[in-house]
C-alpha cells in the first residue's frame, strides 16, 4: 500500500509620500563586497565594513568606526554587488517549492529513515557548507521542478490540477496518481489499478503535490535569496551576525547559511506590502487568439496571457535595464489584476518596463523590443497611464496615492497604432511587461 499524507484544504496566497533611497554598504573588511540596501526613505549613501540585522534593525559599521542604524520595517531589500558565486550543484538539480513560499535547490534523495513516503531529502552545497542534506516533509511541498530550465518542456504544459498529484516527464507526458516516494534514483507514482510508475530523475521535469499554500501572518519576515537561486522564507527571530544568517522557516526548518552564499535579503511585512504577495480578487485576461475548448483552455490562456508572481512572463528572474528584481508581477498586454486594499495603505509605487528577456539572442519570436502602456486604477477610477514603454530602456517609475482606497487595478495594454514608437517593429509576443518591486506603503 502507498504511504499516505495529511491533505490540507485549498487556500490562496494572502495578504505622506515615501522616497526610495539606496544605501551602499560593505559586508566584510576582507571581501569589501558592497551590498545595496533599498529603504522606503533615508539619507544618502553610506559605506560600511560590516552588517548586522534582525527583525528590529539593520546596523551598519562604517570604515570611520561609526554605526548607522536603519529600522528593519523601512528596509525593502539588501542586495550584494557583485552577487556571490554559486558552488556547483550536484547532478540532476531540482527546486523544491514549499507552502510558505520557500524554494530550495539541490539534488533529490531518499530519506534515511523508514518514512520514505512522508519526506524528500535535499542535498545542497549552498544551503549546507559540508554538502549536507535536509529532510523536508511532503505535506509542506507544493512542487518539485527541474532547476536547469533549458531541458524543461514548455512551461504552459506543466499544469497543477487540484485534487491529485501529478508528475511530468521531460517529454511532456503527464503521469497522474499519488506520489508514493522519492528514492535515490527517481520518483514512484501510485496509479491505482494501473500499478506504480517509476520516473528516473534524468527523465523527470516536475512533480506537483496536492497541498495548499500556507497563509502567513502579516508580520515582518525576510526572504533570503541564495547564490544558487534558492529562496528561503524566515520568520521573526532571524539574525545576521558574524558572517552567518540564522533563522527558521514558517514550517519549522532551522537554517544556518554563510552570508557569503546570500545574494539578497528581501524584507516583507514591515511598513509596506509587496503586491506580488497578494492574491488578485479579480483577473481579466483577453488572449490574442481563440482558446480551444475543454481542459486545454486554461493552459492555453496561461501561455498566451501569463500572470507570474515574482517572475517574468517567461518565468525568469525579472530584469529591467540589466538590474534584477526579486519581487514583481510579469504579464502580457490585455491583462488586468485587481487587489483588495481595504483602506490600509497610503501609496502605491513600482518600476515598470519590458523585461530584458526579449533582448536576448535567439529569442525567436520576432524582431523588436516590445512596447506597452501601463495604467493604474484606484477604486475603479483612472489614476495613472504611462506613455508607450519600450524594451531596452530604463524602467518608468510610478507613484500613485491610494489612501483610503478599497481596490487597486494594475493593467497593461497594447500601444495604439498611432502612438507606436517609430522604428520599433513589434509583435504582442514581445510585450513581456513587468511591474517590478510593486509596493503598497502603509
Amino acid at each position: 500500500m502507498p504511504a499516505t499524507r495529511t491533505r490540507r484544504g485549498s487556500s490562496r496566497r494572502p495578504g505622506t509620500r515615501h522616497r526610495l533611497a539606496v544605501v551602499l554598504l560593505a559586508v566584510g573588511a576582507a571581501a569589501r563586497g558592497d551590498v545595496i540596501v533599498t529603504t522606503l526613505e533615508g539619507a544618502g549613501p553610506v559605506r560600511g565594513i560590516s552588517l548586522a540585522a534582525d527583525e528590529k534593525s539593520v546596523s551598519v559599521q562604517t570604515a570611520a568606526g561609526t554605526s548607522v542604524q536603519i529600522a528593519a520595517a523601512q528596509v525593502v531589500e539588501i542586495v550584494t554587488a557583485p552577487p556571490p558565486v554559486s558552488p556547483p550543484l550536484a547532478s540532476h538539480p531540482f527546486e523544491v517549492e514549499m507552502d510558505d513560499g520557500s524554494r530550495l535547490r539541490g539534488a533529490l534523495l531518499a530519506p534515511a529513515d523508514t518514512d520514505a513516503g512522508e519526506k524528500v531529502r535535499l542535498k545542497s552545497p549552498v544551503l549546507f557548507e559540508s554538502g549536507g542534506s535536509l529532510d523536508i516533509p511532503l505535506d509542506v511541498v507544493l512542487a518539485v521542478r527541474r532547476a536547469d530550465g533549458a531541458k524543461m518542456p514548455g512551461a504552459s504544459r506543466l499544469v497543477r490540477m487540484p485534487g491529485e498529484d501529478a508528475a511530468y516527464r521531460l517529454s511532456g507526458a503527464r503521469v497522474e496518481g499519488t506520489l508514493r516516494a522519492f528514492t535515490n534514483a527517481g520518483v514512484e507514482i501510485d496509479r491505482g489499478d494501473l500499478g506504480t510508475d517509476d520516473i528516473a530523475y534524468k527523465d523527470l521535469a516536475a512533480v506537483f503535490l496536492d497541498n495548499a499554500r500556507k497563509s502567513l501572518p502579516d508580520e515582518l519576515r525576510v526572504v533570503a535569496r541564495l547564490a544558487d537561486g534558492s529562496a528561503v522564507v524566515l520568520t521573526r527571530g532571524f539574525r545576521v551576525a558574524a558572517g552567518q544568517l540564522n533563522g527558521q522557516t514558517p514550517c519549522g526548518i532551522a537554517v544556518r547559511i554563510p552570508t557569503s552564499r546570500v545574494a539578497a535579503l528581501s524584507f516583507v511585512g514591515g511598513s509596506f506590502v509587496h503586491v506580488s504577495d497578494l492574491t488578485p480578487t479579480e483577473t481579466k485576461r483577453e488572449p490574442f487568439f481563440p482558446l480551444p475548448e475543454g481542459p486545454a483552455a486554461e493552459a492555453t490562456l496561461d501561455f498566451l496571457c501569463p500572470v507570474r508572481f515574482d517572475r517574468s512572463p517567461d518565468d525568469n528572474v525579472i530584469t529591467l535595464g540589466g538590474q534584477q528584481f526579486f519581487k514583481g508581477l510579469g504579464v502580457r498586454p490585455r491583462t488586468e489584476l485587481t487587489f483588495d486594499l481595504g483602506g490600509r495603505f497610503r501609496t502605491f509605487e513600482a518600476l515598470c518596463g519590458i523585461d530584458d528577456e526579449v533582448l536576448g539572442p535567439g529569442y525567436g519570436r520576432g524582431a523588436g523590443t516590445g512596447s506597452v502602456v501601463f495604467s493604474v486604477k484606484v477604486d475603479g477610477r483612472a489614476a495613472y497611464e504611462s506613455p508607450p514603454v519600450e524594451g531596452g530602456r530604463d524602467p518608468v517609475s510610478v507613484r500613485v496615492p491610494v489612501e483610503g482606497a478599497k481596490t487597486l487595478t494594475l493593467a497593461v495594454s497594447l500601444v495604439p497604432p498611432e502612438k507606436t514608437p517609430k522604428g520599433s517593429p513589434d509583435t504582442p509576443e514581445l510585450d513581456n511587461a513587468v511591474w517590478a518591486r510593486p509596493l503598497l506603503i502603509r
